[in-house]
């Protein structure tokens, strides 16, 4: 799972890269990979929200739930 995580992480950082230097080449590139990249940067919010709400669910099942 970790190799899966890094490697989908390390081909999301290149796919954005690839975006910047085709925006800095020429605007006739960039409006090929426009949507492309908004659905990536979609994809990267929504698993970064996910991730978030898991860590949030994870720490409050430690919350002691017993009352004084």
């Amino acid at each position: 799972m970790d190799n899966l995580l890094t490697n989908w992480l390390l081909a999301l950082i290149a796919a954005l890269l690839a975006v910047l230097v085709l925006n800095a080449t020429g605007p006739t590139f960039a409006a090929v990979l426009g949507p492309i990249a908004t659905v990536l940067a979609l994809v990267t919010f929504l698993a970064f929200v996910i991730a978030t709400g898991a860590f949030l669910v994870y720490t409050a099942s430690f919350k002691d739930s017993t009352e004084a």
